[in-house]
């Protein structure tokens, strides 16, 4: 098959070789926002989400099917039929595989793609990245965490993606053998709304400490949200948190989940990149972040561009064009190479 930019979702879909990555390229609840894209090729996506280059979605396709010519795509579920048997949505939650060619080192990167919980848009996002990050000698997993439901917007989707974390590094430590990888360490990318879940990683109380297991040794972030608290009222806003949070949500409920609120002398280094012109996430929450791990005495980096917008991912074609590459200096900066 040969993949270009007029290959479509449903060309993808099709491609045996990726079979197994069907409905992670978009993943949602019932596979329903992939099924909106079906028939649009690669260059159409970027038609309708101009921040998504094609140029990008292309390099993280092509990563995708280099893999699997050597390997079978490993698409790992979380969860046991019987744990999906008594709540149906956990059946989403899954990580697929992305090895480096020649691994440089025994880390592994774990990355969180955004869509505003109701999507988690890898061919977008964590695709791309993980492309570049296993060019650079560093294996990869993309998690397809869980979405909002018609049930979370009675009950609330918070916190069931941090615990699709705590399950996905669970999983990788089972197979930490077969995968040549040292559980212990690695990196935690997210963007946007999966930026969110990344920052709340690094806290106490919903984080990695909470579940007993190993902070992340850099936390890789793209236009992260931190706290919904900054978004403008008004009917999505309010669509979106009782989505995240349930009817009727309180407050108090909201501040549990701002993530800055909660940064300690033990929250991992933090490496942002984002673009002044992103209309989606408020300057304030991105200030507010920063005030916050500077105020911990938290190592940090934020990388501003002045054009780039929101969701741009692996951003070559934006003013921060090589950020990832920077991100990884920083890491290697502060533990070192193996």
């Amino acid at each position: 098959m040969d993949l270009n930019r007029s290959t479509t979702i449903r060309d993808l879909y099709g491609y045996q070789r990726l079979v197994s990555l069907k409905g992670s390229w978009v993943s949602s609840v019932g596979d329903r926002f992939a099924q909106q894209i079906m028939g649009l090729s690669i260059e159409n996506i970027h038609t309708q989400h101009p921040t998504w280059s094609v140029e990008d979605m292309m390099f993280g396709i092509q990563n995708a099917a280099r893999t699997a010519e050597k390997h079978t795509i490993r698409v790992i579920p979380l969860y046991t039929q019987r744990e999906i048997d008594a709540s149906s949505d956990k059946a989403q939650a899954q990580i697929i595989y992305l090895p480096a060619p020649e691994a440089k080192v025994s880390s592994f990167c774990l990355l969180l793609s955004g869509g505003g919980y109701g999507a988690v848009c890898n061919l977008a996002e964590a695709f791309p990245v993980a492309a570049r990050l296993n060019e650079l000698g560093l294996s990869c997993f993309c998690l397809n965490y869980r979405t909002a439901s018609e049930e979370s917007f009675v009950s609330g989707l918070l916190p069931k993606p941090l615990e699709d974390i705590a399950a996905a590094l669970r999983s990788i430590h089972r197979g930490a053998s077969h995968f040549g990888l040292d559980p212990n360490r690695y990196l935690l990318g997210g963007f946007s709304a999966g930026g969110h879940l990344a920052a709340l990683w690094g806290t106490n109380h919903l984080g990695a400490r909470h579940f007993g297991l190993p902070q992340p040794e850099l936390l890789l972030l793209g236009y992260p949200m931190t706290d919904t608290g900054h978004l403008p009222d008004g009917p999505l806003s309010e669509y979106m948190k009782t989505g995240l949070y349930g009817a009727g949500w309180t407050a108090d409920r909201e501040e549990r989940f701002a993530a800055q609120r909660y940064i300690d002398a033990d929250y991992p280094p933090v490496y942002v990149a984002a673009a002044r012109d992103d209309d989606t996430i408020p300057p304030a929450d991105t200030a507010d972040f920063e005030t916050a791990l500077c105020a911990a005495g938290r190592p940090c980096i934020f990388e501003f561009g002045a054009k780039g917008g929101h969701g741009f991912g692996l951003g070559s074609k934006t003013d921060v064009n090589g950020w990832v590459d920077r991100a990884m200096a920083f890491w290697e900066e502060i533990h070192g190479k193996e």
